[in-house]
């Protein structure tokens, strides 16, 4: 394997976005004091129903800024649960807040990120946006070991879209054969890198069972182990 750069998707790759948005979620509700003890909902109920209109709303994001998406989760989620407040556009915008410079990462990601650095060029490609996925990287303090990130805000297509891909591979000047990418999604990442022609690694950090169609080169449930593939 002679690769020249490695890249990294970045959420639930390097950073868990599961735990970065569930404590953006609750920190808000405690910033405007909105209490869930005092309303008899407990926060693995409150995350379920929040996440679930949030799915929802966020297929609307061209049309409507981040805020404006996580103020009508909060709205539905509270009417839902009925609690009572009037602070739903402040809920919003301190999610958001908090969210954008929360840097929790996966497990051993400075480590990998040490060791493949003195052999191989790095880079992410993430879907998102530049005012979220820029300062997040920067609060886990991983920022600087990457020559090139690639926010699909920035450039106008998101994964899997192979125009990203191939922003990327011309931003590096490399080829296809000259680059793995490491993943966590089958939909967007492994879709992506099938369509170019780059190899791609699935962290499969969830220890999932694969459907037939999918056959990754490589997959891992560790990122330590990514350095026993690329040694």
């Amino acid at each position: 394997m002679n690769y020249k750069a490695i890249i990294f998707d970045l959420d639930n790759t390097l950073l868990n976005f599961e735990l970065c948005e569930r404590r953006a979620i609750l920190g808000a509700l405690e910033d405007c004091a909105v209490s869930l003890d005092l309303n008899g909902v407990s926060e693995t109920t409150f995350i379920q129903v929040f996440e679930t209109y949030s799915s929802k709303y966020w297929i609307q994001r061209e049309k409507f800024s981040p805020t404006e998406l996580i103020e009508m989760s909060y709205q539905s989620t509270l009417a839902e649960l009925n609690i009572k407040t009037d602070q739903i556009s402040n809920l919003g915008k301190s999610c958001w807040q908090i969210f954008n410079h929360l840097g929790v990462m996966e497990p051993d990601v400075k480590e990998v990120l040490t060791v493949l650095a003195h052999s191989y060029r790095l880079a992410v490609i993430t879907n998102g946006f530049v005012s979220a996925q820029l300062p997040r990287m920067q609060a886990a303090g991983i920022e600087h070991f990457f020559e090139e990130v690639v926010v699909s805000e920035a450039i106008g297509f998101a994964k899997p879209s192979p125009e990203i891909f191939h922003h990327a591979l011309s931003r590096l000047d490399l080829t296809p054969a000259q680059v793995l990418y490491v993943g966590d999604s089958l939909t967007h990442d492994y879709a992506g890198a099938m369509q170019v022609n780059i190899d791609f690694c699935y962290y499969n950090r969830k220890n999932q069972v694969l459907p037939q169609e999918a056959q990754p080169k490589f997959m891992i449930s560790e990122l330590l182990k990514l350095l026993e593939l690329v040694k």
